[in-house]
């Protein structure tokens, strides 16, 4: 942006004597022309605004015009602004006839033109003061000049007056100059909102598009994954062949970790939309680790690892935390090291840490001896969807997302993951959490014998045989119509199949106006015609009061709620684990079997 000089502050002398006497006029030349008071303005000039004073010895001369009536001086004055060459002061006359007064003049001239500095030249006989003050008001551009008047009077009326419209002229431009940049970055700031609010409401879509997509991906390879997982787990339990249980579970194990998969791309994008909740309840951090080190010793059993689990010192009994976040950080980070280590060892050390003035924590060290980082591969080892290298990608598989998902939970809960690592010399995983308040919680000594083998864990309770009931199953899917019926029929219940949300929306409204109620309608939430959320909410807006169960293959984070505010009374998600579901069978169909 150009800011132009102050044009105001080249000197204007430009003079206007108005009055009807010929000789005043040439008595004003005379006084004015021989003058040059002017000098100590002109320095005083200089010291505000940088100006070089002029010469002491050059002369500063006056330009003066001359009108004999009121009307001419508007005019003259109306002349020279259009010439773009103002008068800074007119000495105006009170007593002019004909036409208008000096009072009347000044009147007409300061409507169009009230930056005018005027002296009025009066020996009060036409006017009092006060009469004056009446008519043009009180006013930083009027002074009086009584007749008769002396010439240095004069000169320095003249010299103080130029000087002063010169100076006042400068500050208006700078505050028209300051209004206009104010205005201009005013409309900038305008115009950067509103770029802002477009980039917000467009990050906002692009969010919302790819929750959408994730929930759709979500949906369309669980529908599948659940028939998969489901007929492989009723082979494996209807036939007893070797063989073919050993295929099932290969079936079963590549199901379940396409599974973990897509529940670690789900995972990441809720944690980045800030859409995961944590819960925070009392839980042993005991039991947590040694459900992680069960998950996890399997599979360090099959490669021929030793693994162990210290704990260094008392821990708190109890903490509050998230403990399903907390086990999933351990078992991501405990699983990475098992991966990544052929030969040796895997140890997770643990241990309260306390200081003065912070929060305490639990500290936990997953120490392996596999193939190590280089310090390039460590700097990127928490960016998603990145390994060490393309090699370590084909050698060891896996997306990636699983050390990063493990740094973001951490912080969730009050701590942080980092790593320590050489290439060949295996790495170090630091992983802090916070505990929560202590006081009053009891502390607990190391076990004398660590155990290191998994603890022995109660199988789920199968469904009971024989429950009875009519079973409303809303799915589109017939792989999965197939499967679940097969379930629910194997435990003795009756089962009608509806294909799309309308159809099981007619259905129970039929079965219930017949007084046959459904015992239970298992809802899926996306289907042909009216999907299960809408399906759900018809039956419930017209006093539907029958158990209505979710039964999905969405799996966000807000699904649940989702499903829950349509007026379902539970959600299962897909793939059924058909442990939850025999749960959920009991629970809902235990007073229909009694009463049978």
């Amino acid at each position: 942006m150009t800011v132009p000089s102050f044009p105001e502050l080249t000197p204007n002398r430009r003079i206007l004597i108005v009055d009807d006497n010929e000789a005043i006029h040439a008595d004003f030349r005379k006084i004015l022309e021989s003058g040059n008071d002017s000098r100590s303005l002109d320095q005083a000039r200089a010291a505000l605004f940088g100006e070089t004073p002029a010469d002491p010895l050059s002369s500063v001369g006056y330009e003066i015009d001359s009108a004999y009536q009121g009307q001419e001086a508007l005019e003259c004055v109306r002349r020279a602004a259009g010439e773009g060459r103002p008068y800074s002061v007119a000495f105006v006359d009170v007593r002019m006839p004909p036409g208008w007064d000096g009072i009347e003049t000044v009147q007409y001239i300061w409507q169009e033109f009230p930056e005018l500095e005027v002296v009025l030249c009066t020996a009060y006989s036409d006017y009092s003061w006060d009469e004056i003050i009446d008519r043009l008001g009180r006013c930083g551009r009027l002074l009086i000049l009584k007749k008769p008047f002396d010439n240095i009077e004069v000169r320095q009326l003249a010299c103080a007056l130029t000087e002063k419209w010169m100076f006042e002229g400068a500050a208006r431009w700078k505050r028209d100059e300051l209004e206009r940049m104010v205005t201009e970055r005013t409309r900038e700031l305008a115009e950067l909102t509103s770029a802002l609010n477009e980039s917000k409401l467009a990050a906002e879509g692009a969010n919302r598009s790819k929750s959408e997509f994730l929930a759709n991906m979500s949906h369309e390879i669980r529908t599948p994954l659940s028939s998969i997982l489901g007929y492989s787990d009723l082979i494996h339990e209807e036939c007893a062949l070797p063989l073919v249980r050993e295929r099932t579970n290969i079936i079963r194990r590549n199901g379940e970790h396409l599974l973990r998969i897509i529940n670690d791309i789900l995972d990441l994008s809720k944690i980045e939309a800030d859409r995961i909740n944590l819960e925070r309840l009392p839980a042993s951090p005991r039991e947590i680790v040694e459900e992680a080190a069960a998950v996890i010793l399997p599979t360090a059993i099959s490669k021929n690892l030793a693994f162990s689990v210290n704990q260094a010192g008392p821990v708190p009994e109890t903490i509050c935390t998230d403990p399903t976040r907390l086990t999933q950080v351990l078992v991501n980070v405990l699983n990475n090291a098992v991966k990544f280590t052929e030969f040796g060892s895997v140890v997770l050390n643990w241990r309260l840490v306390e200081a003065p003035a912070e929060e305490p924590r639990l500290l936990f060290e997953i120490t392996d001896t596999g193939i190590g980082m280089t310090p390039s591969q460590l700097a990127g080892l928490f960016q998603p969807f990145i390994q060490a290298d393309n090699s370590t990608t084909r050698r060891f598989g896996g997306t990636g997302l699983g050390l990063t998902i493990s740094r973001k939970l951490a912080r969730l809960l009050g701590g942080d993951i980092v790593a320590d690592s050489h290439s060949g010399a295996g790495t170090c995983f630091s992983i802090t959490i916070a505990t929560g308040p202590l006081e009053g919680v009891r502390r607990l000594e190391p076990a004398k014998n660590v155990e290191t083998t998994a603890p022995v864990r109660k199988p789920a309770a199968p469904a009971p045989a024989g429950l009875t009931g009519r079973v409303l199953l809303a799915e589109d899917y017939p792989d999965n119509q197939m499967l679940l019926k097969h379930i629910l029929t194997k435990q003795g219940l009756e089962v009608v199949i509806a294909g799309d949300g309308r159809t099981a929306v007619d259905l129970a409204l039929s079965a219930a106006s017949d007084g046959q109620p459904f015992d239970l309608i298992l809802m899926d939430m996306q289907m042909p015609e009216l999907d299960g959320y809408e399906a759900t909410y018809s039956l419930r807006k017209v006093g539907y009061r029958g158990t209505v169960v979710a039964l999905t293959a969405n799996a966000m984070s807000h699904d649940r709620e989702k499903c829950l505010a349509a007026g379902c009374d539970e959600y299962l998600s897909k793939p059924v684990v058909i442990r939850e579901l025999a749960a959920l069978l009991c629970k809902y169909l235990a007073g229909a079997t009694a009463g049978s």
